[in-house]
């Protein structure tokens, strides 16, 4: 594996990991660099402001103990992979999950599938202005819609989604077109209003 421009951020680091170009300690405090922002804005728009801190202490507790016995399916050995991220976003979704039940964070968590292509949501990023559309999100929309944009703007494969969601990955793609288009109208039109956009049983 080779790093290049178009390789996502976390490529190299887990190569170098792997390979034991880097130490454990190393390359968990890269990939904290890189994703640090990514895993806390997650959770801002899940829980109230008080739990995120502990909450984010939380993810990154459960993803050191898994990077320590780190094991690399061959077929994630690929540049559009992003294991590590998609290991956070589950993460991430599983404890916002046992917060908000009042349980104990579990890291129990099976293997992790690889990823399609990246979604790049280019055109979400140029059309809709991010800290409002998240505020908006977080007022008007589902929970579940709230996971399948702030997944799909970080990066996180439909496939992931759906599998962390338990949807088929056309719903996924089918529920973010419509939150999009929800955020898109109330962005243009300077208010919003209540609207159902579909809740995950």
């Amino acid at each position: 594996m080779s790093d290049g421009p178009e390789l996502p951020p976390e490529h190299g680091i887990v190569s170098a990991r792997i390979s034991g170009a880097l130490s454990i300690d190393a390359s968990f405090e890269r990939l904290y660099r890189i994703y640090a922002s990514v895993v806390s804005g997650w959770l801002v728009v899940r829980v109230e402001s008080a739990s995120v801190e502990d909450l984010v202490q939380d993810v990154w507790t459960v993803f050191y103990r898994r990077w320590q016995t780190w094991q690399q399916p061959p077929e994630m050995d690929t540049p559009a992979a992003r294991p590590v991220l998609s290991f956070l976003f589950r993460t991430v979704h599983l404890a916002t999950m046992a917060h908000l039940r009042g349980k104990q964070v579990h890291d129990s968590m099976d293997g992790i599938d690889p990823p399609d292509k990246r979604a790049a949501p280019q055109r979400l990023f140029q059309q809709l202005t991010l800290g409002r559309c998240l505020d908006l999100a977080r007022t008007h929309c589902s929970a579940g819609d709230v996971e399948i944009l702030v997944g799909k703007l970080a990066g996180v494969s439909a496939k992931e989604i759906a599998r962390t969601l338990r949807i088929t990955e056309s719903a996924v793609e089918h529920r973010y077109r419509n939150v999009v288009e929800f955020l898109r109208q109330q962005l243009h039109s300077g208010r919003a209003e209540s609207k159902g956009l579909g809740r995950i049983n």
